[in-house]
């Protein structure tokens, strides 16, 4: 059977805010179907140039991208030759909430705006059906963008204190529930062969409560080193100082494995390295070999970076042929421990969940939130919603950026578990 032909396209929800009601913009197509305006990517455009002209083109509103809302696949045949359709989609504000729409196409029927609650009462009863996830999912980005949560918390200075933050995130956290439900119904309506066994119904907890912050903080503690140019004593005198403290492992690059292991060969520190890093633009063949060299070599857990630039744009299924890969290697022979790194500071706040989501799918025993070569490291906002989104299913590594003790505990009361840092030493002497 040929190949089928990728065919793009990109559209989304317009929304418009007049005499203080909340309007989206509608179409009802050919097929006597309710949808959203969005057409095919032409050469050179981005996703986001082709749903903002569309919407132009369709019906005459000019718009600016919120947020990204998601994607579709499906596939279709046209003249005998598969095609596989994929459909990005946009929440979008328009520019000018007095103009109307008018239809510019013959292969719409009509495009007119509805109040909020009319416009979800009509698509779920004329909608396509991989398509009704998305109204939920633009209520909740809405919210999000009205409320200015990403600055106030998801932005949240690392320094903040502890009580600052659980303000900021009881406040929002019905919001973040809702991102979390508004994902899993994507997962749901898109890729319904996944099953997200392991993952409990509702939300854990947060904040926790830990009794005793010392011990919970020296489990946690991943002493790392993944400088370019660290040398084979950087990694012993790595190794001396973690077996000194019995921090939980060391994180070091795959060249340094052997020699870590070595050094704490009899010992309960265990070693960790680093798969895909820190890119994660990489072929699954050679992620494969990656785990296989560094479990071969000693670690008894790996850290694999997810192909970024894939989920940044939604596409959760090269996301999940990833991290299925690296875990398949990991858990054929050994019980080795697979942590998904997310690389949380380029994607939204849905993403993130899609991200945990995925690794659960796919059978992986961690998600991470950064590789510490990336612009901005863990967020205790990134660290919560992903705790939600596994709620127990999986642990939490946050990394990057960990500076004083107040900050690392910070990150445990949110959810992490586990914690990577250069400075393991100097968040215990701090208490």
């Amino acid at each position: 059977m040929s190949q089928p032909t990728i065919e793009r396209a990109a559209g989304g929800v317009v929304v418009r805010l007049r005499n203080g009601i909340r309007e989206v913009l509608l179409i009802d197509d050919q097929y006597n179907r309710v949808s959203f305006a969005k057409g095919h990517v032409e050469k050179g455009e981005t996703w986001e140039d082709t749903a903002l002209r569309e919407v132009a083109e369709e019906t005459g509103i000019s718009a600016r991208i919120i947020a990204p809302l998601g994607r579709v696949e499906y596939p279709i045949t046209r003249s005998g030759h598969p095609v596989q359709k994929q459909v990005r989609l946009f929440l979008m504000e328009a520019l000018d909430a007095s103009a109307e729409p008018v239809t510019q196409v013959e292969e719409l029927e009509s495009a007119y705006y509805l109040p909020w609650d009319e416009a979800i009462t009509r698509v779920s009863e004329r909608g396509y059906e991989n398509w009704k996830w998305l109204m939920d999912r633009a209520d909740v980005e809405w919210q999000w963008y009205e409320g200015d949560w990403e600055k106030s918390w998801r932005n949240l200075p690392g320094d903040a204190k502890f009580e600052e933050a659980r303000d900021r995130f009881l406040a929002v956290r019905s919001l973040c529930e809702r991102f979390v439900t508004s994902v899993e119904a994507e997962l749901t309506a898109c890729v319904p062969e996944w099953t997200v066994k392991s993952r409990a119904q509702g939300s854990p907890s947060l904040p926790r409560v830990i009794s005793d912050e010392g011990k919970a903080l020296l489990e946690a503690i991943e002493h790392t080193l993944l400088r370019p140019t660290a040398s084979t004593l950087d990694i012993e005198r790595l190794c001396s100082v973690a077996k000194e403290h019995g921090f939980h492992a060391v994180c070091v690059n795959p060249q340094h494995v052997a020699l870590a292991s070595s050094c704490l060969e009899g010992t309960t520190v265990k070693v960790c390295s680093v798969v895909g890093f820190p890119l994660g633009a990489t072929d699954t063949r050679a992620l494969q070999a990656e785990v296989e060299a560094v479990v071969a070599r000693g670690a008894s857990e790996v850290d694999m970076v997810i192909p970024i630039g894939s989920l940044c744009e939604d596409d959760i299924w090269t996301t999940y042929q990833h991290v299925a890969a690296a875990v398949r290697e990991a858990h054929m022979e050994r019980d080795v421990t697979v942590k998904v790194i997310l690389e949380t500071c380029y994607l939204t706040l849905a993403q993130v969940v899609k991200g945990c989501l995925v690794a659960v799918a796919a059978g992986a025993d961690f998600v991470k939130t950064s590789t510490g070569f990336a612009p901005g490291g863990a967020r205790f906002a990134d660290v919560a919603i992903m705790a939600m989104s596994v709620n127990g299913a999986l642990g939490i590594k946050a990394a990057g950026g960990i500076k004083s003790r107040a900050q690392a505990e910070t990150f445990l009361r949110f959810g992490a578990t586990r914690l990577g840092t250069s400075n393991g030493v100097g968040l215990l002497s701090e208490g």
